[in-house]
């Protein structure tokens, strides 16, 4: 036998164990420090800091407002109603048209209401003579007491009837209750009405309303008498007074109804249209920012980014205390900050930055002085930063 073939088959096999083991061993160890360098390389790369752009503010005084869905309504609008059934005669106002108080809208035809007048005041004539004899006759003892109370009681029932029947002859003239504009007119001439249908509906235009409803935690801020603002459909903003703060909430909604009143002299405003109702609270130490500054930290929370003494992002929680179409004043920031006005959305909050002086700023354009960096914020570097603040953090 060869010495090849006296070799166990057993050895062979455990040769072949080691190898691969070892071989296995040293890829682990290779790829083991590959995985290291990659690592270690990105955390060379986000060393240096994030360049952002800041401007100092100092909070100012302003009015806390709160702004409500509102809708616009009239001071007052009445549907007046026929009080006497009859055909319509005669209208004599169109819809759309404005009235004067006490113009005649419409009118209903007497018929027999006339002739049942002269009749009644017949009636009270020839019962005023009865009562007359009767009295005289009395005092001369020809006539009791009780003669003489049922003729004035005859005579007061005569009146009684007269004053009725010219009641409902007034009632066929159907009058405006107040200045405004005749919205509708749902009869024609030549319609029959019975008593309560409708006539008519008069919508007074000056002053009118905007309506919103107040949350709880603000109706304590707001009452009679105080200004406030109403922001129209068509983006007019119209000024004018609270006159109502409901005392008992909407059990639906617990918010209290609020009304703001506003001079319409040209009748401009229409009734039932959307409109945002802004009402002054409180004074309050504020921040006028850009309203593309708002963002939000990783608990959902509003506020705003800037740049702490120690050349670091600080987020802070902040509420809306007043805005305009491009501008917010945040409530609860520090008296002085410095807003990150450029890269905010590159930057977390406890992120080292580098700070690049705001342009308005920088061309003295601004109304406050920037606050001085300390030594551990380091200046811009003039090439390299730009391409880190390009691309996310």
């Amino acid at each position: 036998m060869t010495k090849l073939s006296q070799i166990r088959p057993i050895w062979i096999v455990l040769i072949i164990v080691i190898a691969l083991a070892a071989w296995l061993a040293s890829g682990m160890v290779g790829g083991s420090a590959q995985e290291s360098g990659a690592e270690t390389a990105p955390e060379e790369n986000t060393a240096k800091p994030v360049s952002v752009a800041v401007r100092t503010s100092r909070a100012e005084s302003v009015w806390r407002e709160v702004e409500l869905n509102g809708r616009t309504a009239p001071d007052r609008a009445v549907t007046l109603r026929a009080q006497t059934a009859g055909r319509i005669r005669s209208v004599e106002a169109d819809r759309g048209s404005r009235v004067n108080e006490g113009d005649v809208l419409a009118r209903i035809a007497l018929d027999d209401r006339s002739a049942s007048r002269n009749e009644a005041r017949a009636v009270v004539e020839q019962r005023r003579l009865q009562y007359e004899a009767v009295r005289k006759m009395s005092e001369k003892g020809y006539q009791t007491r009780t003669d003489l109370a049922q003729a004035k009681s005859d005579l007061e029932a005569a009146q009684a009837q007269l004053a009725e029947i010219q009641q409902d002859i007034d009632n066929t003239v159907m009058r405006a209750p107040f200045a405004g504009v005749l919205e509708t007119r749902p009869v024609e001439v030549g319609d029959y009405v019975g008593v309560g249908d409708e006539i008519a509906r008069v919508i007074q235009q000056d002053p009118f309303v905007v309506r919103g409803d107040l949350a709880e935690k603000d109706v304590a801020f707001v009452e009679p008498g105080q200004p406030g603002r109403a922001r129209l459909i068509d983006g007019r903003t119209v000024e004018g007074t609270v006159r109502y703060v409901a005392t008992e909430a909407n059990e639906a909604t617990r918010t209290y109804a609020v009304e703001l009143e506003v001079d319409n002299p040209e009748g401009r405003l229409v009734s039932g249209a959307s409109a945002k109702l802004m009402l002054p609270l409180e004074q309050v130490e504020a921040h006028e920012v850009a309203a593309d500054l708002l963002t939000l930290d990783e608990a959902g929370d509003m506020g705003i980014k800037t740049v702490g003494e120690d050349g670091r992002v600080v987020f802070h929680r902040a509420e809306i205390a007043k805005s305009s179409d491009k501008q917010l004043w945040l409530d609860g920031l520090p008296e002085t900050v410095r807003l990150i006005t450029t890269g905010q959305g590159f930057v977390r909050a406890g992120d080292e930055v580098t700070i690049v002086a705001d342009g308005d700023e920088a061309a003295g354009g601004g109304t406050d002085k920037p606050v001085p960096a300390t030594d551990d914020v380091r200046p811009a570097p003039q090439e390299g930063v730009e391409n880190d603040a390009d691309g996310p953090a």
